[in-house]
């Protein structure tokens, strides 16, 4: 190197970064940091893919080193704990039809068509993505007269936050790994979306470095003609406000649990779990004993030799006491409801809640959470649909309204609602009724049999109607008397 390029190189250390650099610099780091690990340990954990399948037994061997030990079974019995546990969040809280709240009719069915069973589903994922991940991202656009919402995967986003309360996003960095062929040879690499107010510019992440792949595009376009955006059209669903997985929490206790119940399934499955001490052997070594043992059940030894076989009891007692234990701190700590537990069949009423109490805390969180987000699809789609000519929605508000699918008694909900009839509006009575599964055609049923009853009361006798005498029934077979 020459003292010219050792002086350039010198000054590129000591220069200020450009924004292309900075950009660089944060993914680098995204990709190596913890918390991207813990996104993809989180969904690790729920495919069921646990540190115990790389559980492997070790011995200490004739040079005193420790060796892996490939005689001897070692189970790898893995748990699905996380999977539950993420399951009964998300079904609990998008396991039935949103409620949704407008004053504007043609802005509320709106809503209702474009949440439908699809977009529950979309909804639902995006539960378990932010348990498993600590935050989720939903992507919006309009497209062909409609809004489109899509989950993105949170290990594939590096937001850029304005605020310390990551309430406001900056800039975002769409991370896609896609696999370029070039010839015949296969190679995987990582573009690069960058969404600011700006628009969005993309880029080849290549050696630590941002190349540069194309001008810069708008963030939406509508009958041929780009658009930016006043805010981006990334939208982050949190699980806690300090975006922590739910594996951050019950990890230990899972590694436990698979671990003891693989050692004890090893100590259940040998052949023998006694202790045999040797005597005056007359053979080689061990393993000449061990063939000789198995094949004709007996062994040779010396004069005042012998072979003496000391049982090793299994304490099954106490391992399933410590995995009881284990299961019983996993959804305390995982907040969730363990269903074979022995209170769980028995209970109903109170008791029932009191079960559900850990579940229902956890899952208000994630409701509280998800407001926020909630708040802005609808002011997305209200915004697209103005910009699509579908109605002048900019401006209005709508609420969502998550309604929990808890296990409860139907009969003592159904007469708290019927006890409720006065005192509280129809409307709220039928949103806590088990059985309406849309308050909004439940109420045009009513209003509709409503109307009927009226038009039958002022209809005048003797047109259509028919006479009955007092104190009897009318026989549907003979004609009235007249």
């Amino acid at each position: 190197m020459t003292e010219t390029e050792k002086i350039i190189r010198r000054v590129k250390a000591y220069a200020p970064m450009d924004e292309q650099e900075i950009y660089a610099e944060w993914v680098g780091a995204f990709l190596r940091g913890k918390k991207r690990a813990r996104m993809l340990l989180g969904q690790r954990y729920y495919e069921n893919r646990g540190d115990i399948l790389q559980r492997a037994k070790f011995v200490i061997g004739a040079d005193g080193r420790k060796a892996p030990d490939t005689e001897t079974p070692a189970s790898r019995i893995a748990h699905g704990f996380v999977r539950k546990l993420v399951d009964q969040k998300a079904q609990y809280l998008f396991g039935r039809p949103f409620t949704i709240r407008c004053e504007n009719r043609a802005f509320s069915e709106a809503l209702d068509a474009l949440f439908d069973a699809r977009l529950r589903a979309v909804m639902r994922g995006l539960c378990k993505e932010a348990v498993n991940k600590g935050i989720a991202w939903l992507q919006a656009w309009p497209e062909d007269g409609e809004v489109k919402f899509r989950k993105i995967p949170s290990e594939e986003l590096l937001p850029v936050w304005a605020d310390r309360d990551h309430r406001e996003l900056e800039a975002a960095l769409r991370l896609c790994p896609v696999v370029v062929y070039e010839g015949r040879r296969k190679e995987r690499k990582l573009r690069v979306q960058l969404w600011d107010r700006k628009g969005v510019r993309e880029y080849w992440y290549e050696a630590g470095r941002l190349v540069p792949d194309g001008p810069p595009k708008p963030h939406i376009t509508l009958d041929g003609e780009g658009m930016l955006l006043e805010k981006l059209p990334f939208i982050p669903f949190k699980y806690n406000e300090e975006e922590l997985p739910l594996i951050q929490f019950v990890k230990p206790l899972i590694d436990d649990y698979d671990w003891l119940k693989s050692e004890d399934a090893d100590n259940l499955g040998e052949t023998s779990g006694a202790l045999m001490v040797l005597q005056n052997y007359d053979g080689t070594d061990l393993g000449e004993f061990r063939e000789n043992l198995a094949r004709y059940r007996a062994v040779k030894v010396s004069d005042g030799g012998g072979l003496e076989i000391k049982e090793q009891p299994v304490h099954t007692a106490d391992v399933m006491q410590h995995l009881q234990q284990d299961r019983k701190d996993i959804y305390e700590t995982g907040r969730g409801v363990d269903t074979q537990s022995e209170k769980f069949g028995a209970a109903s009423g109170v008791a029932l809640k009191f079960l559900y109490a850990d579940l229902d805390l956890d899952c208000a969180g994630i409701e509280g959470s998800f407001a926020e987000g909630f708040g802005e699809m609808v002011r997305l789609t209200g915004l697209f649909y103005s910009l699509m000519g579908r109605g002048d929605f900019a401006e209005e508000k709508a609420e969502i309204i998550l309604n929990r699918d808890i296990i409860i008694s139907e009969s003592d909900a159904v007469e708290q609602c019927a006890g409720s009839a006065g005192l509280l509006s129809r409307r709220t009575v039928l949103e806590n009724h088990p059985w309406v599964v849309n308050v909004e055609e439940e109420l045009d049923r009513l209003r509709a049999e409503a109307g009927k009853k009226e038009d039958t009361e002022d209809e005048p006798e003797g047109h259509g109607g028919r006479t009955v005498g007092s104190g009897a029934c009318a026989d549907p077979e003979r004609p009235a008397a007249v």
